[in-house]
């Protein structure tokens, strides 16, 4: 037969329960912490990295816009001495 029980047999069970639910928790709680403190980590390194290869895009239509505009003014002088008999 089951016996019962005393009130702080009872209290002590449960304070024991909840100290290991505790500190079940408060490791999910960590691990959990230390997942998100990662990926944050990773998010500001990929935007740092996004950042850059903005700035060197914008470098390279600035000097692809150059160079148009290089080719052009020099194949306009060359036609125009190439064609400079018929004008």
């Amino acid at each position: 037969m089951k016996q019962k029980k005393t009130i702080s047999e009872r209290v002590n069970t449960i304070e024991l329960e909840f100290a290991k639910h505790n500190a079940i928790c408060g490791e999910r709680y960590r691990n959990q912490k230390e997942i998100l403190d990662r990926i944050d980590k990773a998010t500001k390194r990929n935007s740092e990295a996004i950042e850059k290869l903005f700035g060197i895009s914008n470098k390279g239509l600035g000097a692809i816009k150059v160079l148009i505009v290089i080719g052009t003014v020099i194949g306009g002088a060359f036609s125009f001495f190439k064609l400079k008999d018929f004008i």
